[in-house]
């Protein structure tokens, strides 16, 4: 590798596949991800003008992120115990591999799916995301929805000109 080269796929630089062209809705996001001054708290706060499901707007994030416009992060939004996790309640406490949080986030999920709201108040609110990814990836819980947050436009989707529609190396042959 040539020193100074990014060893990952940089969509404005790999010339060995033509680039698909944007949809209408990724460059609505786009550009109203650029009019909010390319961050945005959450997919649902996002305003915009065409009409599309929750669930195209998802994918059309995906879409994007994948092609290096855009990045954000995955809040788990609904999620249940697995076997493993009932299992682990009826336990002897003096065994359990979680700590008392931890604890508190499975007894509260003991009647079926809940969201992060629904936690025991004693868990605090920002620690809520963090120990349900670790309680995911220990087979815990079952995550059953995740919700987009934290959008971001990258440097690239940042170079992208909302009045002229184009994108910096769109033009060059």
């Amino acid at each position: 590798m040539v020193s100074g080269q990014q060893n990952h796929f940089s969509p404005m630089t790999d010339r060995s596949s033509p680039r698909p062209a944007m949809t209408a809705l990724e460059l609505h996001i786009l550009e109203q991800l650029q009019t909010a001054g390319g961050l945005c708290p959450a997919l649902t706060a996002l305003p915009l003008a065409i009409k599309a499901s929750l669930r195209q707007q998802t994918q059309t994030c995906q879409s994007l992120r994948d092609r290096g416009w855009l990045d954000y992060d995955l809040d788990i939004t609904q999620f249940g115990l697995t076997l493993a996790g009932k299992t682990l309640l009826g336990l002897d406490t003096s065994v359990w591999p979680v700590t008392p949080d931890e604890r508190l986030i499975l007894r509260s999920s003991l009647g079926g799916r809940i969201g992060p709201g629904q936690i025991h108040p004693r868990v605090p609110g920002h620690e809520r995301q963090r120990r349900l990814r670790k309680l995911s990836a220990s087979g815990l819980i079952v995550v059953y929805a995740e919700a987009i947050v934290n959008l971001h436009l990258t440097p690239c989707g940042e170079s992208y000109s909302v009045g002229q529609g184009a994108f910096p190396r769109d033009n060059e042959s």
